[in-house]
């Protein structure tokens, strides 16, 4: 018994449409992310730039969307963006001479409580573009 289903193309073109969907999503998502977390990145105070040989703002300059592919959107920034989010405890500075057996302790690193902005950015991000709303509007738009 055969049966003649009414539809099939537009259904098919739904489907598509809802498939390739999450690229611009996580665009989106990843780019707002970035304009939130740009502002929370914090800036070293002036009184430890002294002798610095790291220009200030190099943090808040280096956040950007690495990525967005079908499966993943990815936000990147400089690797001391970790540090800032997860804390630092305190630890021994070493400084090592050469021709010398013995290590050399310059200053203890007196640590830094964790300020988490990670999680933060990617959920406000995910709260002002909620996927349902785009998804309604690719599975409309398919048709």
């Amino acid at each position: 018994m055969a049966s003649n289903l009414k539809g099939t193309p537009e259904f098919k073109a739904r489907l598509k449409r809802v498939q390739l969907m999450f690229k611009p999503m996580g665009r989106r998502w990843a780019d707002t992310a970035v304009d939130i977390g740009t502002p929370l990145l914090p800036t070293r105070p002036s009184s430890m730039r002294a002798g610095d040989k790291h220009e200030p703002g190099r943090l808040r300059r280096s956040i950007r969307r690495k990525a967005a592919t079908q499966r993943k959107a990815t936000v990147a920034a400089h690797y001391t963006a970790y540090f800032i989010d997860a804390g630092v405890k305190p630890h021994s500075m070493q400084k090592r001479s050469k021709g010398q057996d013995r290590t050399v302790f310059a200053k203890k690193h007196p640590g830094y409580r964790a300020r988490p902005f990670r999680g933060h950015i990617a959920h406000e991000s995910l709260r002002r573009h909620p996927m349902a709303e785009t998804l309604i509007a690719e599975w409309n738009a398919g048709a």
